[in-house]
């Protein structure tokens, strides 16, 4: 039988924090992962990463891409961080980008990888991620993978400053001076 308490109770449970499911495997995998043992933190992470879980999706997708404990592999790396960016982890997406953009077999599994880099700088910069926002700066000056353009790099880099990245606020600098400057009047 409900009583007059019943939903004020039900909905004030529903805002209690939840513990994070996995929380404490996914912290014995990462100290078991620094003390070196990588054959048994890819286990436990590899287990984490298939019920789900982001951040072990993400470090899975890392030591993939870097041959830790694994063979390196960026396909198994840009797979585990697109599972784990679907849940709206943007530092999953900062390295799927920069895996376009740096990586060797993975820019060449795209038609441009310069444009699926930005993409994804992109995504994981309007997430809130600093440096991909800067990145994402650098690529409109340079017009790579996107159209070169200075105002929409001025944007990220205000972006990036505001989140407190340094290069980002030099780079901004730099950028707005070009801009405000006048030309020089030709010689005679």
């Amino acid at each position: 039988m409900y009583s007059r308490w019943t939903a004020p109770l039900a909905l004030a449970f529903a805002f209690l924090p939840i513990p994070a499911a996995n929380a404490a495997p996914l912290d014995d995998a990462l100290k078991v992962l620094e003390a070196g043992g990588n054959a048994q933190a890819i286990e436990i992470l590899t287990k984490l990463a298939n019920e789900g879980n982001p951040l072990a999706q993400l470090r899975l997708g890392d030591l993939y891409f870097h041959g830790k404990g694994v063979s390196e592999d960026e396909n198994k790396a840009i797979y585990w961080w697109k599972k784990s960016a679907a849940s709206g982890n943007a530092e999953a997406m900062y390295q799927i980008a920069h895996a376009y953009l740096f990586g060797n077999t993975a820019a060449k599994s795209v038609a441009d990888p310069d444009r699926e880099a930005a993409t994804w700088y992109f995504q994981a910069a309007s997430a809130g991620h600093a440096e991909a926002a800067y990145t994402l700066g650098l690529l409109f000056i340079a017009g790579k993978g996107v159209v070169e353009d200075r105002n929409e790099a001025i944007r990220w880099f205000r972006v990036a400053a505001g989140k407190g990245h340094v290069e980002a606020r030099k780079a901004l600098e730099t950028t707005e001076k070009s801009i405000t400057r006048p030309a020089a009047k030709p010689k005679r």
